[in-house]
């Protein structure tokens, strides 16, 4: 049975709580992503954040007429207000059906890996379930 830690991305750039939207701005004009892990100074995840709440926490001022409202407003405002925790989680052991249910299920983009510590240990998206299942599959010879 194929598991989660044959799939997930180990290089997972992450954020922190005290960080603010104003950081996440470059992060994700130029990622191929769209999820952010939210960890402690050990590693241990928080919440995630997504292009999707980033957005939803700008919106009440993107109608402001000066630009300087907006860049206050990011500068000001810290991942910990906008991130969602609890979070949705897999270990590497996870099979990737059951992590691919819990997808479905829940209406999720991606779960983040985690050990027993609830440390970070990778990511796993619908894209990268996807991408498994049209794999051909590969037979072996006895």
């Amino acid at each position: 049975m194929s598991r989660i830690g044959a799939i997930m991305s180990r290089k997972v750039l992450t954020t922190s709580e005290d960080a603010s939207l104003s950081s996440l701005r470059e992060v994700f004009s130029a990622a191929k992503f769209q999820h952010l892990p939210v960890v402690d100074s050990s590693g241990r995840l928080q919440g995630i954040i997504s292009v999707k709440d980033y957005f939803r926490a700008l919106s009440p001022v993107m109608d402001s007429a000066f630009e300087t409202s907006v860049e206050n407003y990011i500068r000001s405002r810290k991942v910990r207000h906008v991130m969602t925790s609890p979070v949705f989680t897999v270990s590497d052991k996870t099979s990737i059906k059951e992590a691919a249910n819990l997808l479905l299920q829940y209406n999720i983009g991606c779960l983040p890996v985690v050990d027993a510590e609830q440390r970070l240990l990778g990511i796993v998206s619908w894209k990268d379930v996807l991408r498994f299942a049209l794999q051909p599959k590969q037979t072996t010879k006895a």
